[in-house]
């Protein structure tokens, strides 16, 4: 039987911790640092490897959703960047998530960008105001997410793992 993805990462971390770092030599401070942070690394990735396509699709479902309900208003530029997020959004699948959000990102900041080309300045106000605040709330998720790293000032705005991308059943 192979062993399952868990007890592998548990295994890794174990051994960092049980005996290669007690084994660096106490004065080799780059070392140890960089054991401590491939430690840490590992517990995210423990924490996180089963519920990485939930939080993509998290943030690329509150991304579309950002996107619909404008009406495209302005010059050729607008048009055409409103375009390509119409068909970014109508190309979606259940795989490939993560790629996904990406390729949506890059499309909705070509999307500012020609809205600020020439497109009506109300439509621009709209679509700052929405995509600012879909950056806080993203912000907010990516600090999240992050949070095992223990280096946020503010934990205590952050939310639960378990709340922010539940595990997916098999």
């Amino acid at each position: 039987m192979t062993p399952d993805i868990d007890l592998r990462l548990s295994t890794m971390i174990r051994a960092l911790d049980q005996v290669i770092m007690p084994a660096l030599d106490p004065n080799n401070s780059l070392a140890r640092e960089q054991a401590g942070l491939l430690a840490g690394h590992l517990r995210l990735l423990a924490a996180q490897w089963n519920r990485t396509e939930n939080y993509a699709r998290t943030c690329l479902d509150d991304l579309v959703q950002s996107l619909e309900g404008f009406e495209p208003a302005g010059g050729p530029h607008t048009a055409k960047a409103f375009d390509a997020v119409a068909r970014t959004i109508a190309a979606r699948s259940p795989n490939g998530i993560e790629q996904q959000y990406k390729q949506l990102s890059a499309v909705a900041d070509a999307l500012v960008r020609a809205v600020d080309i020439d497109g009506d300045a109300a439509l621009r106000q709209q679509l700052h105001r929405a995509l600012l605040a879909f950056s806080r709330r993203q912000a907010l998720r990516d600090r999240s997410w992050f949070a095992l790293s223990g280096f946020d000032l503010k934990p205590d705005e952050l939310i639960p793992i378990e709340k922010l991308a539940p595990e997916r059943p098999l």
